[in-house]
Order: C-alpha cells, then sequence, then structure tokens
C-alpha cells in the first residue's frame, strides 16, 4: 500500500490544519446557482436541438 499506513487507520496524527470553514457570502451562492441552473438550460436546450443528430438517430443534414 502507498504511504505506508496500516490498513483501517487515518494518516492525519491529530488536528486537520483547516479548523474551520467559513460560508461563502450570499452573492457567490446566488450566482453560483444561477449559473449551474443556465447551465443545465444550455444542455438541455442544444441536446432537443442536436440530440437526434449526436445520438445517431437521424443525419444533421436532415430537417
Amino acid at each position: 500500500m502507498a504511504g505506508g499506513a496500516a490498513h483501517g487507520k487515518p494518516v492525519w496524527k491529530g488536528n486537520h490544519p483547516v479548523g474551520q470553514i467559513n460560508a461563502a457570502p450570499r452573492l457567490y451562492r446566488v450566482a453560483a446557482t444561477g449559473l449551474g441552473a443556465a447551465m443545465w438550460f444550455f444542455l438541455f436546450y442544444r441536446m432537443k436541438k442536436d440530440g437526434p443528430a449526436l445520438l445517431g438517430w437521424k443525419h444533421p443534414w436532415d430537417h
């Protein structure tokens, strides 16, 4: 096994170097949610348009 650690024993001997992770500001959470929603909207929109051609169900030049 790499690292020389015994089976089932933790590698860290003590406290983790990062004691506490602070919450992100509200603007960042809202922006991340909005960007994630926009990403999924774009993916589903392109799948609706190009999905059959991508999966081989029809040719791209057939309209």
